[in-house]
């Protein structure tokens, strides 16, 4: 199958969330790695856009103002990206304060699930690792690391903070229906996030796909990080063909390995339609 480099990269993280890098940081990797398009995603906050904005004008690339938001479907934790949209909209910045409510109870129930580990004031903790950041798990298994209750965060996932592990503490989150109802009321595009990565059958899957497309949804990640396989990502785009849905492509970058870097994965098959297609057009139109 014939593919492309696009100079996109659309699913990024910087230390607004779980990532290690400042926006600005972020924006200058970015760019140094030939990526001319990028968008910052942090989980459920745009506070890192106008650094990213700021930064990207300098660097000489374009900034997709974006999120990833945390939700609930059937059961798993599924989340959705939105992309090119009005961050000051009060739908969605009515919508991410429920979502920082959310994250902070949520971590209020890890923290006490997790209690018999023995780390003293793990909460406290981890509120310091993320330094002011949306409090999430990986800031937990930071804490767990420098406890040495684990050697790596992916020993922490796997043991206590992974999907169905004691720390996994979803139900919390809205409705994938209305991610998407805030992310098309600030003008975005609504975009399936990662999808090989959930813990369910393709036959579930499919069933995602087709709920998230009849809730308005336009796109899926047919490419996310570095090490999805040139089948994971023809299978991808199969499906995206198969639900009318548009095409993203993301490392979901958190912070610099050999293997992990900005604009660093497979490209997009020309079979698909790519989502930033959807916001040119309509510039176009309007023009």
């Amino acid at each position: 199958m014939n593919a492309y480099w696009s100079g996109f990269d659309l699913h990024s993280h910087s230390t607004c969330s779980d990532g290690r890098l400042s926006p600005t940081e972020l924006v200058q990797l970015a760019s140094s790695e030939g990526v001319h398009t990028l968008s910052l995603t942090d989980h459920d906050t745009v506070q890192g856009i106008p650094e990213a904005r700021q930064a990207a004008l300098k660097a000489g690339i374009d900034l997709i103002a974006g999120v990833e938001i945390s939700t609930t479907w059937s059961g798993c934790n599924v989340h959705i990206v939105g992309l090119n949209l009005d961050i000051d909209h009060p739908v969605l910045m009515a919508g991410l304060k429920e979502q920082q409510s959310a994250r902070r109870k949520r971590a209020e129930i890890i923290a006490e699930k997790l209690g018999a580990l023995g780390v003293e004031d793990f909460l406290g903790k981890a509120e310091a690792k993320a330094n002011g950041a949306e409090l999430g798990r990986p800031h937990f298994a930071q804490v767990l690391v420098d406890e040495g209750v684990v050697s790596t965060m992916p020993e922490a996932f796997k043991k206590y903070l992974g999907a169905g592990k004691k720390g996994d503490v979803k139900s919390l989150w809205p409705t994938v229906d209305k991610a998407v109802e805030w992310i098309k009321a600030a003008g975005g595009v609504a975009v399936v996030a990662h999808p090989l990565h959930y813990k369910m059958t393709n036959m579930k899957r499919r069933a995602l796909l087709k709920a998230f497309k009849e809730a308005g949804g336009e796109a899926m990640e047919v490419v996310s990080g570095a090490q999805q396989s040139r089948d994971q990502t023809n299978y991808m785009a199969q499906l995206a063909k198969e639900y009318d849905l548009a095409a993203s492509a993301g490392s979901d970058f958190h912070f610099q390995t050999q293997w992990q870097k900005p604009g660093k994965m497979n490209h997009l098959p020309e079979t698909v339609n790519p989502v930033w297609l959807l916001w040119q057009n309509a510039q176009n139109k309007a023009e």
